[in-house]
C-alpha cells in the first residue's frame, strides 16, 4: 500500500462501494470506512452504500491540506516535534549545488536534525537571522 492515496484513478461523476474506493485511491477498504467515520460523505440511503468520486477526491485533497505546515525563512519543520521550529542556537550549515541549496540544522528543542531546500537567491536574506556554514561542491567559503 501507498503512504498516500492515489487521486489519479478517481472518477469524480462515478459512485465506488468501499471496497471500490479503496481500489481505486490505493488505500485500504478500512481506510476508507475510517475516512467515512471523519467525515467523507456517503450515499447509504441503499445498499451498499456508495461514494461518489468527486466526494473522495475533495476529501483527500482536504486531509492533505490540512497536515501542511508552512514554514518562514528562517524555520525548519521538525518531523519529531512535527512542528515548525528554529535552528538551536541560530546555526544552520548550507550545502549549494548547482543553484539550489539546503540548508541543515539541529531542531532548538529536541535536537533532532532538520533539513530543508531554498533558492540560492535567498541565502543572503537567510544570513541576517542564522549563522550559516556555506559549503558549495566540496569547498569551504
Amino acid at each position: 500500500m501507498p503512504k498516500q492515496a492515489r487521486l489519479s484513478g478517481i472518477k469524480a461523476f462515478r459512485c465506488y462501494t468501499f471496497e471500490e474506493a479503496a481500489d481505486v485511491s490505493g488505500v485500504s477498504p478500512r481506510t476508507i470506512r475510517n475516512w467515512a467515520a471523519d467525515g467523507l460523505r456517503v450515499m447509504d440511503g441503499a445498499r451498499p452504500a456508495l461514494i461518489r468520486g468527486d466526494d473522495l477526491r475533495d476529501f483527500i485533497k482536504s486531509a492533505r491540506a490540512s497536515r501542511k505546515v508552512k514554514t518562514r525563512i528562517d524555520t525548519f519543520y521538525c518531523l519529531r516535534c512535527r512542528k515548525e521550529r528554529r535552528a538551536a542556537e541560530g546555526l544552520a550549515d548550507c550545502v549549494i549545488n548547482a543553484n539550489r541549496a539546503t540548508l541543515t540544522a539541529l531542531c532548538e528543542v529536541c535536537e533532532t536534525v532538520t533539513s530543508k531546500p531554498v533558492a540560492e537567491a535567498r541565502i543572503p536574506e537567510i544570513a541576517r537571522t542564522l549563522d550559516l556554514k556555506i559549503k558549495r561542491l566540496g569547498a569551504t567559503l
